[in-house]
């Protein structure tokens, strides 16, 4: 279907806000619709990209592939564009408002965009420059985003670091602080945050760490360059049965009781710890 004859509505219904979508969160390139099935079927959020998987020859080849897809679920996919300055956007943004996609990844977002212009779409700011970096907290105040994702291989090169074989594990100091700034606006403005994708498809357990990670520090989930890193996405950010069984007795116990704070198995029990083992239990319900 050729770009100027897209439709005026489509078989996507817009979103308005990201909602919980789940933690794993799977690029496909925009330039292979055979895929696009796969990813929607194996994540939770299928990231449908027209950026940095795409040739710039082929970006438009990839709006017509996209155009021409099967119905695919809205709320099971978004549609990362080119960013703003590029040649590409303006036909970007006129697709995915003709197919009714409702959600859009914003590559290398900063505050001084413009933002307003993405109205009518739940926008997920991809934060993969210094600047976009510390401007995390002005980017996620802006009423049009609705999730921040961390971009850390972009991040890498405009931070200028070297690329070593040892540079991966070394660059994590870095992306501590990245996250962190992430976190923190991200949760001020009370939105979403994603954590950046890990690049090496042979290496399991550095995923699983990095999954860890950012499970741990309260990221909603993690950014997948490929299915099979899906699963392991899942389980770093699922509670394990220990913590899922101390929460049900914490809540239990707490029910049970009149008083407000108590003593637990050698545990002071009080508000801040119910609440934590009930935001644990909702990630059964």
């Amino acid at each position: 279907m050729a770009e100027e004859g897209l439709r005026s509505s489509g078989p996507f219904a817009p979103v308005d806000r990201m909602g919980a979508k789940g933690p794993a969160w799977l690029f496909v390139p925009g330039d292979q619709p055979e895929r696009f099935a796969k990813a929607v079927a194996a994540a939770d959020l299928a990231i449908i990209d027209l950026e940095d998987a795409v040739r710039a020859e082929d970006k438009a080849g990839a709006r017509e592939a996209l155009a021409a897809a099967e119905l695919l679920d809205p709320r099971q996919i978004c549609v990362r564009i080119n960013g703003f300055g590029t040649d590409h956007i303006e036909a970007d943004l006129a697709l995915v408002r003709a197919l009714g996609i409702g959600t859009v990844m914003l590559p290398m977002a900063e505050s001084d965009q413009p933002f307003d212009s993405l109205d009518g779409l739940t926008v997920i700011a991809l934060v993969e420059t210094a600047r976009g970096v510390m401007e995390a907290a002005h980017i996620a105040a802006h009423p049009h985003v609705s999730a921040l994702a961390l971009g850390s291989a972009d991040l890498q090169l405009d931070l200028r670091g070297r690329s070593r074989p040892d540079s991966h594990a070394r660059f994590d100091d870095l992306l501590g602080f990245a996250r962190a700034q992430l976190l923190f606006a991200a949760r001020a403005a009370d939105i979403a945050v994603i954590d950046s994708v890990h690049i090496a498809l042979d290496d399991a357990p550095g995923l699983a760490r990095e999954a860890a990670v950012a499970a741990i520090y309260g990221f909603d989930g993690k950014l997948a360059i490929h299915p099979t890193q899906v699963q392991a996405v899942r389980t770093a950010f699922a509670p394990t049965p220990d913590e899922l069984g101390w929460a049900r007795t914490v809540v239990a116990e707490a029910r049970s009781r009149s008083e407000g704070a108590f003593a637990l198995d050698g545990e002071l029990i009080d508000e801040v710890v119910i609440r934590r083992a009930e935001m644990l239990l909702r990630f059964t319900s």
